[in-house]
């Protein structure tokens, strides 16, 4: 172990990786939280019951291209915490500069296809007019956002698996108060400056993104994270690129065919058979549950940070005592979650906005969601496990698998079949994503029985 983990039990190792990618997601999240809480408190009522379910479903386009810049991080995270653990810093600097010579072509590849297709994507997902007109409008402009977006989320990967987990979460600090500064002003500032509504939201997130990329780039160039951006490793390396490539497809089909375009399809069923004002329940129930699903997932990331580094020296009873000590640690975190959603729920709720008809609907999802949280922290930090060990595949199958034939089908009869409507949907989405929990402890477990498979 280098660094300042070096002196540290394997407990305060786990809690030092988790705490920063822990404030930092909570900050990429609150990106848009604070859009969608803006939104939400639009006049008239109507307008903001538009908006809502209008960033709703760009939210889950914006929520794609972070899947797949993290793809790439995944990859290049693999193969720089096993760099990093055995002390080989060239790999780990060609790593870097193969994964953000990616990030610019997957940025711009994922923001042209989102600006050509803005308006297709609304109609798609079952919009009314008007959240059909805001949807288009938000996308169109988000899109230029993909590429600085790419270059933050790969770069700051690709430091926390060098061991440096606070530059990324003060690079998050920076975006989240440059979009709550810029999306007040473009909303609510005098014009011509201020007055542009949903237009203006999306004006402030370009703008916070732009100034979070030149911030992780002046700290990759500058070397002052541990790992440095040298212009000759940008130069496209095969062998060096295939390595990232090998771990990073298998993650990204994964989030992409399993996790994005299962949960986009249970969009279309909420959008279109259930009703405009219940989208943006489901949306805003979703926001509000980010805060316990993403201190399982910073834990997650500590553990994947702690396996790839404990491999990379040789120690599978490290990397082994790591995923366990982070699972628990989740799991009483994610617990106490879900006993705040059995008991405040609409108080809650009543944080993102203050039109009726989404109080009135988002406090019952919250109420289903909150049983499973130990079921859903045994997921997260499992997998990531499995994928700092760079088993990626196991994984996906698992995902795909899971989703596509219990989560899709189980939405579908629960909420249309059997008219039980939205919490029929999320009754079907939280036994999917327990069960999928038990899969992936038995494939966690068994790789552990033979360290071959966990070596990968």
């Amino acid at each position: 172990m280098t660094g300042y983990l070096s002196g540290l039990s394997l407990p305060r190792q786990v809690l030092a990786l988790a705490i920063w990618p822990f404030i930092e997601q909570m900050m990429a999240v609150f990106v848009g939280t604070v859009d969608m809480v803006v939104a939400g408190h639009l006049s008239p009522e109507s307008l903001a019951v538009a908006a809502v379910d209008a960033l709703g479903v760009t939210s889950y386009i914006t929520w794609l291209m972070a899947l797949v810049f993290s793809a790439v991080g995944v990859g290049a995270a693999a193969l720089i915490a096993r760099a990093v653990g055995g002390g080989h810093k060239g790999l780990a600097h060609a790593s870097l500069g193969q994964a953000m010579l990616m990030a610019v072509v997957c940025g711009l590849l994922v923001g042209a296809g989102t600006y050509i297709l803005a308006q297709p994507i609304g109609q798609v997902s079952g919009l009314g007019s008007a959240g059909l007109h805001w949807s288009t409008v938000y996308l169109r402009i988000v899109s230029f956002a993909f590429l600085p977006s790419a270059l933050l989320i790969i770069g700051n990967a690709a430091l926390r698996a060098a061991g440096d987990t606070r530059t990324p979460c003060a690079v998050m600090a920076t975006v989240n108060i440059a979009n709550v500064i810029f999306s007040l002003l473009f909303v609510y500032g005098p014009r011509p400056i201020g007055g542009h509504g949903v237009a203006g939201i999306a004006a402030g997130t370009l703008c916070a993104w732009v100034i979070g990329s030149v911030v992780t780039l002046t700290v990759l160039i500058c070397g002052w994270g541990g790992l440095r951006l040298y212009i000759h490793r940008l130069r496209l390396h095969l062998h060096t690129a295939r390595r990232i490539v090998r771990v990073a497809v298998p993650n990204m089909y994964e989030s992409i065919c399993g996790m994005w375009l299962g949960n986009f399809l249970i969009l279309m069923i909420v959008g279109r058979l259930v009703g405009d004002a219940t989208l943006g329940a489901h949306m805003i129930a979703l926001r509000i549950e980010s805060v316990s699903f993403l201190g399982g997932l910073a834990l997650g990331m500590a553990a994947a940070t702690l396996t790839g580094q404990y491999l990379g020296m040789g120690e599978v009873k490290g990397a082994r005592s790591a995923a366990v000590i982070s699972t628990w640690f989740a799991a009483a975190y994610m617990g106490i979650w879900g006993i705040a959603y059995l008991a405040v729920p609409t108080q809650m709720v009543r944080l993102v906005t203050n039109a009726e008809p989404l109080i009135r609907q988002a406090p019952e999802i919250l109420r289903i969601y909150g049983p499973i949280q130990i079921f859903l922290a045994i997921m997260i930090v499992l997998s990531h496990s499995l994928r700092g060990a760079g088993d990626t595949r196991a994984s996906m199958w698992i995902t795909i698998l899971s989703i596509f034939s219990i989560r899709v089908p189980g939405c579908y009869l629960l909420g249309v079949t059997l008219d039980l409507g939205l919490p029929g949907i999320w009754l079907a989405m939280c036994g999917e994503m327990t069960l999928r929990s038990l899969a992936v402890s038995y494939t966690h477990l068994r790789a552990h029985e033979t360290e071959a498979d966990l070596v990968c």
